[in-house]
């Protein structure tokens, strides 16, 4: 039963709580050098606390709308928040690293959970006039997380030191929890779902896996994920020390106007797969000058943001992208869950393998970073050219708007 308004200060909400579990990977990339400091650990093993939570949705992204849905996605919601100010409060001490390490896999449940329940919840709570565009918000939530803890916090680390983000975050996390349970408001839907018959974990990955309809989003989306958290992280490291504080917070607001673009672009001048090689293209284009502007001891600012401006269209092109391949609900919510699965798989081995290649050539020399992602764009483009192929040039039916994935 859909409502006949739309109700935005409950969607309002969710979008927060999106925020909140998002900054699970935000809290982590914007302090990432006294992280590595206090542990007095090689950037690799810090990249490694930083995409931990990443190895959850790897594992159960494809199936865990299922878990979800039997549990009820408000019950769900409430329990990963309650989750994740435990563990912030955990990591606030700054445990042994052992311990710390386990504390971020465990998040990865928090957030999988949250992610998952939240785009569900927020459709239920929107009119079917306003589904597309309140997704479209929601679409912003990973881009905002970023830029937020870009800005806050550095500022608290140096006044408080490291385990102070982290009792922040556990926080906002615990304020929300409050606010969710008193105020979020019931909606027929969000209770648990028990009808149909249970799929089966192999069963799932089989049917998902067997068709391009299902798994080239994801797949394309892989080489993209692999990027993003890493560039946010790691080229402001690059730049002159001035500009990396305005470039952790400018970096993902940038991603989100391109993401907003790519929507309309995709939706009403062209198809989604030609916003796609435009996005790789870009990007490709732009890591080339930003290792020219280097080499020549300039500063990278504009590179850096017109390069995550493309990366930008690539996120909102490729959830774009699952409709343009089929309206079938049922390809679709294959095609969402493989999404999320390869999503998390590019958010768990891009830190690292960055991370890798810096430690490997001193931090002075971008020449790995940028054939990296060179090799990553080449990825993309082949994908996206495929998807061309399998879609024409059409332009793309107007559907319903798919629940994304996490840009992990």
């Amino acid at each position: 039963m859909s409502l006949e308004r739309t109700r935005w200060i409950p969607v309002g909400l969710l979008v927060v709580v999106g925020i909140a579990a998002a900054m699970q990977f935000a809290k982590v990339a914007a302090i990432f050098v006294p992280v590595a400091a206090v542990y007095d650990a090689s950037d690799t093993a810090t990249a490694l606390l930083l995409s931990a939570p990443a190895f959850v949705g790897l594992v159960l992204g494809l199936t865990a709308g299922v878990y979800v849905a039997r549990l009820g996605f408000r019950r769900v919601l409430l329990w990963c928040l309650g989750i994740g100010t435990v563990l912030g409060l955990v990591q606030a001490v700054l445990p042994p690293l052992p311990i710390f390490i386990g504390t971020r896999v465990l998040e990865g449940v928090a957030h999988l959970g949250l992610v998952v329940a939240c785009p569900v919840l927020i459709i239920l709570l929107s009119a079917p006039r306003h589904v597309a565009l309140a997704m479209s918000i929601w679409g912003t939530f990973f881009g905002l997380a970023f830029a937020i803890a870009g800005w806050l916090a550095p500022a608290l680390e140096e006044a408080s030191g490291v385990g102070a983000v982290f009792l922040g975050h556990a926080a906002l996390l615990a304020v929300l929890l409050l606010v969710v349970a008193f105020a979020l408001p019931r909606v027929p839907g969000d209770g648990p779902q028990r009808d149909g018959e249970a799929v089966g974990f192999l069963q799932a990955h089989l049917e998902a896996y067997r068709s391009p309809r299902t798994f080239l989003p994801g797949l394309v989306f892989v080489f993209h994920t692999t990027m993003y958290v890493s560039l946010i992280t790691f080229l402001p490291l690059f730049a002159e020390p001035s500009a990396r504080g305005a470039l952790l917070v400018w970096m993902p607001l940038v991603s989100i106007l391109g993401t907003v673009v790519a929507g309309f672009v995709g939706q009403y001048a062209t198809t989604p797969p030609v916003v796609l090689l435009a996005g790789y293209l870009g990007v490709a284009a732009l890591v080339v000058v930003t290792w020219s502007v280097l080499v020549g001891e300039g500063t990278v600012v504009v590179a850096a943001l017109a390069l995550m401006v493309f990366s930008g269209l690539i996120q909102g092109a490729t959830f774009g992208l699952i409709p343009t391949l089929s309206r079938d609900p049922r390809v679709t919510a294959h095609a969402n869950g493989v999404l999320t699965q390869l999503g998390n798989l590019g958010s768990t081995i891009g830190p690292p393998l960055f991370a890798s290649v810096i430690v490997g050539t001193q931090r002075s020399d971008f020449a790995p970073v940028a054939l990296l992602v060179l090799a990553l764009c080449a990825g993309g483009l082949v994908v996206s050219a495929f998807a061309l192929r399998l879609t024409g040039l059409r332009h793309p039916p107007q559907p319903a708007a798919p629940v994304p994935g996490p840009a992990l």
